[in-house]
């Protein structure tokens, strides 16, 4: 009976020509073995395949080591019993892997003595150009010293042994210092031209432009706030990810990290003050959007995790020792300075959704965030992020600031916070600019207390300027990063009160 090859490509037949130097074997009995060579050769059992006594497989997919040693007078050629076909047309074979070797060109030093110099010792770009004016001048003296001198002279007939090459390496050279010294330099000129914290770290206008914070001392101390758990990080969307932990004290599975992570926490600052696409990050950092994506939710998760548990909300002690002037002759009582602030969302596809999420104040879908501040400007109160039609009060009564308030405290806040009889209730006291009500006008204490109020209440506003300063907020949020927008918003807020104060130190 004719048989064929069943491996899939494989058009090998015992009714060919060149069947007569090719064997066919049978499937072996054992399950195990006989498993893998069915995985090997990429079939699944099934209505269009189907093992029987007369499937085959032929000795192309068998390597040489897979065949017994033929007996004298043997016909057959016998596998082994352990055999497995490794052969097949979709498996190319590995490259061999490339062999440096060094550069034993003798070398004429000054001395007149002939020395060897190894190319492997420099690495040299010939395609860089510096923006300064000596670069081609650095590049040219490396070359002349790096490069073979002209050895057709009457001393070019000796040559270098490895013990001259070992004598060299090991004594001191002037002339080996002063190339260790360009290169230096050269390598030095060229991480001026990469974006880099390395670029930046001696300039604190540029920190505070890219992160927010206003020294690189300011952000070292946050990034060593984050340690060491920074840097057993588990990446988003990639097998590392722990359940439900975006960290462990456990050393990090799979390839080693592209960026470190002072570097990894620069890009996701500059993500979010900058709001670049991370496009525009991938192409600056040479890597795929999706590498800096994973980078980037991956720190957002992160930050997110370490700053809620920060006790910004400050005892009453601490409020009104840090209270200025302003507060304390007017306002003595005030513990919290609240407003609202709405960011522009992408309009979503759902007509729930977009009624939901639609503001009539702002005339665009938004999602809406309370932040109050402590009379010394700092930001004490971070809450969820709301749709955009839920209302001032609501948003006050659901979001937890009833629960931390204190008997006596006064709250500060604008017209459109109608909780004063939600205060009451709870022994406390409201602070906002009186209404016109039935009158034809203000009067004049009413005008006084109108502009008192709005000259101590501005602040914050100012500090809800600080949190938007972050540009992946200011503008409009597309539909794909909604899921990720309260974490962003809840970072940046803590964020801001790194920026520094909303005052000036007198």
């Amino acid at each position: 009976m004719p048989h064929h090859c069943c491996v899939p490509l494989c058009t090998n037949d015992t009714r060919t020509k060149t069947a007569e130097s090719i064997s066919f074997h049978s499937f072996p009995k054992n399950d195990s073995l006989k498993q893998k060579w069915i995985v090997n050769i990429r079939r699944d059992i099934s209505k269009d395949f189907n093992l029987n006594k007369h499937t085959r497989i032929c000795s192309a997919h068998f390597d040489g080591s897979c065949y017994e040693i033929p007996v004298p007078g043997q016909v057959r050629r016998r596998l082994k019993k352990d055999a497995v076909p490794t052969l097949f047309s979709w498996v190319t074979p590995k490259a061999p892997r490339r062999k440096l070797f060094r550069d034993k060109t003798p070398k004429l030093t000054k001395s007149g003595v002939k020395k060897c110099v190894s190319s492997s010792t420099f690495m040299i770009d010939h395609s860089y150009a510096g923006p300064s004016d000596n670069m081609e001048s650095v590049i040219e003296d490396v070359e002349m010293d790096v490069n073979p001198v002209n050895l057709n002279s009457s001393n070019s007939s000796a040559t270098t042994t490895d013990d001259s090459l070992q004598d060299i390496e090991a004594d001191p050279s002037p002339q080996k210092e002063a190339l260790f010294e360009k290169h230096k330099a050269l390598l030095q000129a060229r991480s001026q031209e990469k974006f880099t914290i390395l670029r930046f770290c001696s300039s604190d206008s540029d920190i505070r432009y890219y992160t927010g914070f206003p020294t690189y001392t300011a952000m070292c101390a946050f990034f060593h706030f984050l340690q060491p758990e920074c840097n057993f990080l588990y990446y988003v969307g990639s097998e590392n990810t722990s359940h439900g932990k975006p960290y462990e004290f456990v050393s990090k599975r799979g390839p080693s990290r592209s960026l470190s992570p002072l570097e990894e926490l620069f890009l996701t600052l500059v993500r979010l003050r900058k709001g670049l696409p991370e496009k525009v990050i991938g192409d600056l950092y040479n890597l795929s959007e999706g590498h800096i994506s994973k980078i980037v939710n991956t720190w957002i998760l992160f930050l997110y995790d370490r700053l809620r548990c920060l006790p910004i909300w400050p005892n009453r002690e601490h409020v009104k020792k840090t209270m200025p002037i302003s507060f304390k002759t007017d306002y003595p009582d005030t513990r919290v300075i609240i407003d609202c602030t709405e960011i522009f969302i992408e309009q979503p596809s759902a007509s729930v959704c977009q009624r939901e999420t639609f503001s009539s104040y702002k005339h665009h879908n938004t999602a809406k965030g309370l932040v109050g501040i402590a009379p010394s400007g700092q930001i004490t109160f971070i809450s969820s992020l709301y749709a955009g039609r839920c209302s001032d009060k609501k948003i006050v009564r659901h979001c937890g600031l009833y629960d931390i308030l204190e008997e006596g405290d006064s709250v500060m806040a604008d017209k459109g916070f109608d909780i004063g009889d939600d205060l009451k209730e709870r022994k406390l006291s409201l602070t906002i600019p009186p209404f016109l009500e039935n009158q034809a006008q203000f009067t004049s204490q009413q005008l006084a207390a109108t502009k008192n109020i709005a000259a101590v209440r501005v602040h914050v506003e100012r500090a809800i300027r600080k949190v938007k300063e972050f540009d992946i907020l200011r503008n409009t949020v597309p539909i794909s990063l909604c899921p990720m927008l309260e974490k962003i918003w809840t970072v940046c807020a803590h964020l801001a009160n790194f920026t520094g104060s909303l005052f000036k130190k007198q």
